[in-house]
């Protein structure tokens, strides 16, 4: 978030999502930014379009061109997964006024990490897509298919929970198949950053709640978790969590839940918000390593 200096007086206006696409080759994507009258405010906007601005560089193939041949190898990956149409809706400061979208970050802790490349599901008609992972697209009537083959297959399955989305039943889909072949302990889930997206993140913090409970395999749906233990979990996880994983140290043990979150006491610190969910998010990935490393590939997947 961008503030005005005090002297500026009252603020005059909030630049939210300034720009939100471009042509299909760029994309904006702003956090808050307060702007200030006179000539200061030319420069914060300036700053602002400058720190939101990524190239949508990445080209997306069809699912066909690359889904046979990944499932019929020995090649293990990280799987995305967060609501069509929402790849890089988070946005995270880098440094100077560098931004990375969180694909990206996410596609460089696994490779980091774990040697593994990142894949995500497109819709059909998206040919260009935020850089980090290996797009693949399909059409409405595929993808439930190309989408159940990827998560049989994943080593490691990151769900978005993007700013202002509902969980649509695509996705409801998608964690009810994580939940039938007990896949919950490979999943983890990340929340946009609360400094950032101040308005959407208790959205995102319920919903992470509803993903809590799903994947804990009593309910047959999301819709259908009990409202009581969503109520535990929202007071039982602090606020400013930002990852959570359900993590276990073998495969025959029960997996319990960890989160992580910002402490308060940094809060006031400028935070390299790229370099919190890539720190993050490594661990995360190590728990799922650590877990699978006592099988062979046959019995992971």
């Amino acid at each position: 978030m961008l503030l005005a200096a005090p002297a500026w007086g009252p603020l005059i206006a909030n630049l939210q999502m300034y720009l939100k696409y471009g042509d299909d080759s760029f994309y904006y994507k702003l956090p808050t930014t307060v702007v200030a009258p006179g000539p200061a405010a030319w420069i914060v906007i300036a700053i602002a379009i400058t720190w939101g601005r990524y190239r949508r560089s990445a080209k997306t193939s069809p699912y066909q061109d690359i889904l046979p041949r990944l499932v019929d190898s020995n090649e293990e990956y990280c799987l995305i997964l967060r609501p069509f149409g929402s790849d890089g809706e988070i946005v995270l400061p880098s440094g100077g006024f560098g931004a990375l979208t969180v694909e990206q970050v996410i596609a460089r802790a696994a490779k980091k990490t774990l040697g593994l490349k990142t894949y995500a599901m497109v819709d059909q008609n998206r040919r260009l897509a935020p850089p980090g992972p290996v797009y693949l697209r399909s059409s409405h009537g595929e993808w439930q298919q190309a989408v159940y083959t990827l998560i049989r297959r994943a080593h490691s399955i990151v769900l978005i929970l993007p700013p202002g989305q509902d969980i649509r039943g695509s996705f409801n889909w998608e964690i009810d198949q994580l939940t039938k072949h007990e896949l919950q302990s490979r999943v983890t889930i990340v929340l946009p950053p609360d400094r950032l997206y101040r308005d959407d993140y208790p959205k995102a913090l319920h919903q992470a709640c509803l993903l809590v409970a799903a994947l804990e395999g009593f309910a047959r749906s999301i819709d259908e978790v009990f409202s009581l233990r969503v109520h535990d979990l929202e007071v039982s996880i602090p606020e400013r969590t930002h990852v959570l994983k359900y993590c276990r140290s073998d495969p025959w043990k029960d997996p319990e839940l960890f989160w992580w979150h910002i402490e308060k006491r940094k809060i006031a610190r400028r935070l390299r918000w790229s370099s919190f969910y890539l720190r993050t998010l490594a661990v995360a990935f190590e728990t799922t390593k650590e877990e699978l490393s006592s099988l062979g590939f046959t019995a992971r997947y």
